[in-house]
């Protein structure tokens, strides 16, 4: 090979205005250590003899690549961990090796178990569910007026319950007991005693529902024990169910307050005592100005000949409205008009309720 020598120094040195720079020489270091070391290639071993490479070599990965190549193929060995092979389809493709296991036939896998519908859970989920669609028919009988078949269904509906919590404890699942359940049960079952004039009945399922301690909101159904017992004429009992509830009721539930103070005064009026009477109209009228409690108020003072007030209650009752027809109605109005739904089944029935109070009233 060739050597060729660096150019003149002058190569090396900056050049003037004018004058051409002769690019660098990229060389082999000269021999005697002489040159530039910056302009010097790097090593390498391009070319050199002796160097070993496997290309076109047989038996190599790289004699796979191109059929030209002399030498013998390379075997295919690489695909043989994955089930193929040179001979074809007489073994099938089985990766895992479970054609070989013993007792495993191939083909496809079996179909998943089924949940045993017997197991003790799903037998109690069942029940359960029974005794939500029988309370469901009661209630609709009930809205139907079909007060007996109504009755029939919560009896049903209260044996399977009791059936059900008995089977829980059996099986250990105690925890599993569904105490909102139990109470709906007991619930419609008392309401629908009370509305077949059943008092009794009526009275002890309340009872029962309020001695349960698991039953926090219990207390409320003194009100439906204090209509039973003003339905039944026994107006102290009434009275002191409904002054229970009262204390129990928060200063918040400023509407359930109104009416047991409207069912205690009328209960008085009931029994011809008017003074009592007029301290649960008054706070009725001066916290909601309500006009039929207004107007029950008017008359006992003037059963109680008290002329005066008389007069500044009727001023009272003229400036107030009766209850549900102020600002609601506009505003039930404007939801109708933005409310996507025509046919609304809760607030008809409002409507309906509200109507026939104030025919009533």
């Amino acid at each position: 090979m060739k050597m060729c020598t660096p150019r003149s120094r002058r190569a090396t040195q900056t050049p003037t205005v004018g004058e051409r720079r002769e690019p660098l020489w990229w060389g082999p270091p000269m021999s005697g250590g002489g040159g530039n070391p910056l302009a010097q290639a790097p090593p390498s071993q391009w070319g050199a003899t002796g160097i070993g490479s496997a290309w076109g070599a047989p038996g190599s990965r790289l004699g796979t690549m191109g059929g030209a190549l002399a030498g013998a193929a390379r075997p295919m060995t690489s695909n043989r961990p994955v089930g193929f092979s040179a001979a074809g389809n007489a073994n099938m493709f089985d990766p895992t090796y479970q054609g070989r296991m013993a007792g495993m036939a191939l083909g496809p896998a079996p179909p998943l178990k089924k949940r045993s519908e017997n197991s003790p859970e799903e037998l109690c989920m069942e029940m359960e569910r029974q005794v939500n669609k029988l309370i469901e028919e009661s209630a609709m009988l009930a809205k139907q007026r079909n007060f007996g078949a109504a009755l029939e269904r919560a009896k049903e509906a209260g044996k399977k319950d009791r059936a059900l919590c008995k089977q829980r404890e059996q099986l250990g699942f105690s925890e599993q007991i569904n105490v909102d359940l139990t109470y709906a049960v007991h619930f419609n079952l008392a309401v629908q005693y009370q509305n077949h004039e059943l008092y009794t009945e009526a009275l002890n399922t309340y009872s029962l529902i309020i001695r349960n301690t698991q039953f926090s909101q219990a207390g409320r159904l003194r009100v439906n024990m204090g209509n039973i017992y003003a339905a039944q004429k026994k107006y102290l009992l009434a009275i002191k169910m409904y002054r229970t509830a009262l204390d129990e009721t928060p200063m918040a539930g400023k509407e359930l307050r109104n009416k047991l103070y409207r069912n205690i005064g009328n209960c008085f009026v009931k029994m011809g005592q008017y003074r009592d009477a007029v301290n649960s109209f008054e706070t009725v009228v001066e916290s909601s100005g309500d006009a039929s409690v207004a107007m029950s108020l008017l008359l006992c003072y003037y059963a109680l000949g008290e002329t005066e007030k008389v007069k500044r209650t009727f001023v009272k009752m003229l400036n107030s409205r009766p209850t549900g027809l102020d600002d609601e109605e506009d505003f039930e109005e404007e939801e109708e008009k933005k409310d996507v739904l025509v046919d609304d089944a809760l607030r008809n029935e409002l409507k309906e309720r509200r109507a026939r109070y104030l025919k009533t009233s």
